[in-house]
């Protein structure tokens, strides 16, 4: 219970202030925020459709290690520190560890689904209908609703919103501009406009600014 209490929290500041936070590594805000929330911004763009929208719809593979090891620290430190204790220090580690990389798994698994749903039986759910939506909001207010997998920090943190108050909006064309200023695969119709003297057929338009985060 401990690992999923620290999981949603760990989730949610790093979420909000990493993910939603121009800072070191600034890739992480980048591939989040100034790609992935641009390309599946609104209703009518949250579900990939699109091989360009899945460029950051997953974290790279030494994701999940280096996060588990984050959050496993403190409880290392907590062991070496009460050594004879009797106090099972490295079991409680390994515990709230695994816990937190299978908590880890499942957001990864989550999120996918609900930006490409693949699973038929766990879209029709309940929970997952709820989670999804809790999801979908956070699209359209990056503000608020920062756990994926439980919102118990979103809760506790006044960060919670469980509907959307405005009718539905149509993502804007200046959203992919900006995504394709940062996207690997903006790089990519940018070198092939370079490299042919026509770039109409590319569709490369001119680029807005970054969103506030």
């Amino acid at each position: 219970m401990v690992g999923v209490l620290q999981a949603s929290l760990f989730e949610w500041i790093y979420h909000r202030y990493w993910l939603h936070r121009p800072w070191l590594p600034p890739q992480m805000f980048t591939a989040h925020t100034l790609v992935h929330h641009q390309l599946c911004k609104h209703e009518d763009t949250f579900h990939v459709t699109e091989e360009e929208q899945e460029e950051a719809l997953s974290f790279q593979w030494w994701g999940g290690p280096v996060l588990t090891a984050i959050n496993a620290i403190p409880w290392a430190i907590a062991a070496l520190l009460t050594r004879g204790t009797g106090y099972p220090g490295w079991v409680v580690t390994a515990t709230v560890a695994g816990t937190i990389l299978v908590y880890y798994i499942v957001y990864e698994s989550l999120h996918y689904q609900m930006h490409k749903p693949t699973v038929p039986f766990i879209e029709r759910s309940r929970f997952f209908q709820f989670i999804k939506n809790h999801h979908r909001l956070h699209h359209v207010y990056m503000g608020k609703n920062f756990n994926v997998v439980l919102p118990l920090a979103d809760l506790v943190l006044g960060t919670l919103v469980l509907r959307d108050p405005q009718p539905a909006r149509v993502t804007e064309p200046a959203a992919r501009q900006i995504a394709r200023r940062h996207s690997a695969w903006g790089k990519r119709l940018r070198d092939e406009v370079a490299g042919t003297d026509d770039s109409s057929p590319t569709g490369v338009e001119p680029l807005a600014s970054p969103p506030e985060s």
